[in-house]
């Protein structure tokens, strides 16, 4: 679960957009799915456990025993941080006035996430201008982006 090549995969590049709790590449093909607090991705589950309350904060682990998180920073949720396996990442809202988010790995930015007033969260990758990231990175990222920005979520269960 730890391919890195380009953001999505060396020719598979472009946007990716979750809409609702599935996540679909560029050509429509589904690559990851949100059903009863497990995320689906590439053969693998990850169990979701979501604190509702004041603060985000989001944390996945797999059968495998590996932890992701993503929490905010500070007082607001303009600024987050990720944690995957342990790499490090930061989601920081580009503008004070937009949702979008820039996904910043130590090596450089990795990703854009672009909610839409349909509901639909776009995902970004710019391989040219972009580091590369694992996949499952950028999905269980990509899905905290969702669980704080997204104007209209509608998960099934």
């Amino acid at each position: 679960m730890t391919e890195a090549t380009g953001l999505f995969g060396g020719a598979d590049t472009g946007t990716w957009v979750w809409r609702g709790n599935e996540l679909f590449d560029g050509l429509g093909h589904q690559v990851a799915s949100v059903r009863s607090d497990v995320l689906f991705h590439a053969g693998e589950r990850m169990l979701l456990e979501y604190s509702p309350g004041g603060r985000f904060r989001l944390r996945a682990t797999t059968a495998g025993g590996a932890v992701y998180t993503a929490a905010q920073k500070g007082l607001t949720v303009q600024h987050l941080h990720g944690s995957c396996e342990g790499r490090r990442y930061e989601m920081d809202r580009t503008s004070l006035w937009r949702k979008e988010r820039a996904i910043r790995a130590a090596s450089g930015p990795v990703a854009l996430v672009r909610p839409r007033i349909s509901g639909a969260v776009e995902i970004v990758d710019d391989p040219e201008e972009m580091s590369p990231m694992p996949a499952a990175d950028a999905v269980f990222l990509s899905w905290a982006c969702v669980m704080v920005d997204s104007p209209v979520r509608k998960t099934r269960t």
